[in-house]
């Protein structure tokens, strides 16, 4: 499967006729709205990307259209591709998903309770995500090392006695990629995720957001600020680098996560400990495993969808599917992947503050065309 997944794009998307008219209406009227630059979609199964498309505007001002050749901020799907180079170094023996994270990274406060990388890495370990007011997440200050950032919230209380509780965090997955050098002892964290995920998996229009870096094919990020589109600030996400640093095409997302399911690259024994439900320590299950979140459960209780007939049968009807969405600054994405039938979709705009295309309910609607058609 390695080899299939990691094939060039598919010419699909230049051939009009290939183009699902059902898909190609709805994508079309959701770039439609005055808040929504662009949008790029794309669709793979165990055999290749099988619809990649883009709609709109990579760059509004110079009147860039977007294609699948641009690579977008994928925000927090970051996470699962950075479990992926954690569970590379847990295949080669290097990583306790047990053990005290102070066994990895010493410069973590030893006062503190005892966190572990299954707490991490299933939000239940009670590190804080951005702190209200402080505008973290406009954050522009470039940080010299991974270890450098943990300095933004390591001396803050947690949340919860670890294990008690589930609280989303960005700022844990710091810790985690911090966790991931002291365990490898030799490699940076860029210097894994090169060499454990984007080189073995060819993932060629997969990198680091650097802001510095001449990024060929690079979208521009968009915001919506009280109801007006306009050009995100600048950001720096070198203290996230493993929680929201990528851009990415969304068909590298998609081969990228049908990767995960590929026998040769991560073994049956490490996916499924990678795709089960982690618990807390009175036995309650959360929805997330380790990175990914697992389930629609988190989507059907939302009052967005918990009404949504189409969305809950869409949802019922993909009962192994796994998932993780990312919301960075002038980028929202979704990506889901049905491991039943070995298929994933990714949805990226380049914008945040837009209401008005749901990239969830695009992906979900995008698979279950697809899940629909060729069982």
């Amino acid at each position: 499967m390695l080899t299939l997944l990691s094939c060039s794009i598919s010419a699909a998307w230049a051939d009009a006729s290939d183009i699902p008219a059902l898909l190609d209406k709805l994508f079309t009227a959701a770039i439609s709205s005055p808040t929504v630059p662009g949008i790029s979609v794309a669709v793979a199964d165990n055999r290749g990307i099988v619809w990649a498309q883009g709609y709109g505007y990579a760059d509004l001002e110079n009147h860039v259209a977007m294609t699948p050749a641009h690579k977008l901020r994928i925000g927090s799907v970051a996470k699962v591709i950075t479990t992926a180079g954690l569970m590379r170094l847990y295949q080669q023996g290097k990583i306790d998903f047990d053990a005290p994270v102070t066994q990895y990274v010493p410069s973590w406060p030893q006062d503190k309770p005892t966190i572990t990388l299954r707490q991490l890495t299933s939000h239940t370990a009670g590190i804080r995500h951005y702190k209200e007011g402080a505008n973290e997440f406009l954050l522009n200050t470039p940080f010299a090392s991974v270890t450098a950032s943990l300095e933004l919230f390591k001396q803050d209380p947690l949340l919860f006695t670890p294990g008690s509780a589930f609280s989303y965090s960005t700022f844990g997955w710091t810790l985690v990629s911090a966790a991931m050098e002291g365990a490898d002892g030799k490699r940076s964290f860029r210097q894994i995720m090169q060499q454990e995920v984007f080189q073995p998996l060819q993932l060629t229009d997969m990198v680091f957001d650097d802001q510095y870096a001449i990024i060929s094919q690079r979208a521009r990020p968009y915001s919506v600020h009280e109801g007006l589109l306009q050009n995100s600030p600048q950001t720096d996400h070198s203290y996230k680098w493993a929680a929201g640093g990528f851009i990415a095409t969304p068909s590298d997302v998609d081969r990228f996560a049908l990767a995960q399911l590929d026998n040769d690259y991560l073994k049956p024994a490490t996916q499924a400990l990678m795709f089960s439900k982690a618990h807390l320590t009175d036995g309650t299950p959360v929805n997330f495993g380790i990175g990914w979140m697992i389930g629609f459960d988190n989507y059907r209780q939302r009052a967005k969808y918990r009404d949504d007939a189409e969305a809950l049968a869409m949802m019922a009807d993909m009962p192994q599917a796994v998932m993780h969405s990312g919301g960075s600054m002038g980028g929202i994405t979704m990506t889901i992947m049905c491991r039943e039938h070995q298929r994933a979709v990714t949805v990226v705009k380049n914008v945040d503050g837009d209401d008005t295309a749901d990239v969830f309910k695009l992906a979900l609607t995008t698979l279950d065309y697809y899940h629909q058609r060729q069982q």
